[in-house]
């Protein structure tokens, strides 16, 4: 049987994801939430670790401690952007550390894990995310790229227990505030359901 993770820093939005996957509350502790669930011969576990690099570091491991080791992880959840058309899926590509500037070794990069690309799929522009300990409102980043708080721990993690990362990010907020929700309606931007026929293809 097929054993995939699903992650999420927020309830919020875990519990999108969990409704409309039919997966059902398992455990609720200080460090994490779990709901459980199976479709056909795959057994689906979604965990809430909360904000922020450190909690999703420590949530993350003591729930890969504690469980069977997936085949896959997939993070789901909303990111900012520098650019990003708001309201649409972005499939990451690498994932890098936003606060990592150590003299002697590359900017963004650690030199032992979480530098492996992540999983691709079709139907999806490919993105560089980078991870901050707080929101992102100005960088000296001129590509378009993602902005999140949580990734970078995820990817370092799956690296380390070698298990397939995928991530896709739903862009809720960028740094070009000129067109900031032009034409795009609220519930359009913040929904979360969108994104489970990108991963039919793991879960079924």
């Amino acid at each position: 049987m097929k054993n995939i993770l699903i992650h999420c820093a927020m309830a919020k939005e875990g519990e999108i994801i969990a409704k409309k996957l039919e997966l059902v509350k398992n455990i609720e502790d200080k460090i994490y939430a779990t709901y459980k669930g199976k479709i056909k011969e795959t057994e689906i576990n979604l965990v809430i670790t909360g904000i922020g690099k450190q909690k999703t570091a420590i949530g993350l491991t003591k729930y890969l401690c504690e469980n069977e080791k997936p085949e896959i992880i997939i993070n789901i959840g909303y990111a900012g952007s520098t650019s990003a058309e708001i309201g649409k899926w972005v499939n990451i590509s690498r994932s890098y550390n936003l606060e990592w500037h150590i003299p002697g070794e590359e900017k963004y990069s650690m030199n032992d894990f979480g530098n492996e690309e992540l999983e691709k799929i079709e139907g999806l522009e490919k993105l560089p995310c980078y991870s901050s300990e707080t929101f992102v409102t100005k960088t000296d980043i001129k590509e378009k790229v993602i902005f999140d708080m949580e990734l970078h721990s995820v990817s370092i993690i799956a690296d380390m227990y070698k298990i397939k990362l995928l991530s896709l990010k739903k862009i809720s907020d960028n740094l070009n505030m000129d067109d900031y929700y032009k034409n795009i309606k609220t519930e359009n931007i913040m929904e979360l359901e969108s994104s489970i026929p990108y991963i039919e293809k793991y879960i079924k």
